[in-house]
């Protein structure tokens, strides 16, 4: 876009010019939506970098008001902040103008910031861990099992089912040990994620068609899974822990705050996402909210 140039200086035309036609598109960003397709190793990291640098220098950007980078991993992040610095650095620019983290990292900012508002008090809340989260998955699975055995017992016996002592032991161990909690891991994050509660699911389930095509099996999955979920929760909040989709359910409800809200999108300029199509719902609803301009919440985020 050769039109943007004299609105740069000749440093940050320099610096511009490194890039690729496609990278360029991200150092031409003034403002608004802009959405560039990569496949993997094409350089959007290091397009990022300098659309970054000159989006600082153009728009004069301050610890008070700073350009936001979301990755999808820490060590993404990492890279990324390097680079921007060492941009900034050969505009001899300042360093603490933008903010680097994961999404869940960023989330986890809002929402400690406002505890009373998120309920999440990182003095008595804990990360769980992914050995800690199995081992729930793995109690969640028990306890449907216990509170639903007609349903339990209809997975085990199946379509096609001989009724022999061997296959039906190899049945409830791939059941309870594989299916079930692959089920409700995905089951659980992706309704957390989307925002739906086990009583949505419960619902949708009630509300499925009732005819199958002929010779297809009604294992009822979807309301298994609520059953999943249902009871997922509970052991989570026992033992004070969250997971990553609570970080971001509970930025969500911090920003529900008219104040709250104000404070942050007055700190945030504009928001860069690496690997946005990874976002859940609720992960680019966050980050369109973090991105509106305060004084005009109907115009588009940055």
């Amino acid at each position: 876009m050769v039109t943007l140039l004299p609105h740069l200086s000749p440093q940050l035309i320099t610096l511009r010019d490194r890039l690729r036609a496609g990278q360029q598109r991200l150092a031409d960003w003034q403002g608004g939506p802009l959405a560039v397709s990569a496949v993997p190793g094409s350089g959007k990291s290091t397009g990022m970098a300098v659309a970054a640098a000159i989006a600082i220098a153009r728009f004069q950007l301050h610890p008070r008001r700073q350009l936001v980078l979301v990755t999808f991993t820490r060590s993404a992040a990492t890279n990324l902040k390097a680079k921007v610095r060492q941009y900034l650095k050969e505009l001899g620019l300042p360093q603490n103008s933008f903010y680097v983290s994961t999404l869940h990292g960023l989330a986890l900012n809002v929402a400690s910031h406002s505890p009373e508002r998120s309920g999440l008090n990182l003095d008595t809340l804990t990360l769980v861990s992914p050995s800690q989260g199995s081992r729930l998955i793995r109690a969640s699975v028990e306890q449907w099992i216990a509170a639903d055995p007609k349903r339990y017992q209809r997975l085990i016996e199946g379509a096609q089912f001989d009724g022999e002592e061997a296959e039906r032991l190899r049945r409830q161990s791939v059941l309870r040990t594989e299916i079930l909690p692959a089920l409700a891991h995905t089951v659980i994050h992706e309704a957390k994620s989307s925002g739906l509660h086990p009583s949505n699911l419960a619902e949708m389930a009630a509300n499925m068609p009732q005819a199958l095509p002929e010779g297809v099996e009604d294992y009822e999955v979807l309301a298994i899974a609520a059953g999943l979920h249902e009871r997922y929760q509970p052991l989570l909040a026992q033992r004070n822990w969250i997971d990553y989709d609570d970080m971001v359910l509970a930025a969500l409800r911090t920003l529900e705050a008219e104040d709250s809200r104000r404070f942050w999108q007055n700190r945030v300029f504009a928001v860069f996402e690496d690997e946005a199509q990874d976002s859940s719902p609720l992960q680019a609803q966050l980050l369109e909210i973090l991105a509106r301009d305060p004084d005009h919440p109907d115009q588009p985020p940055n």
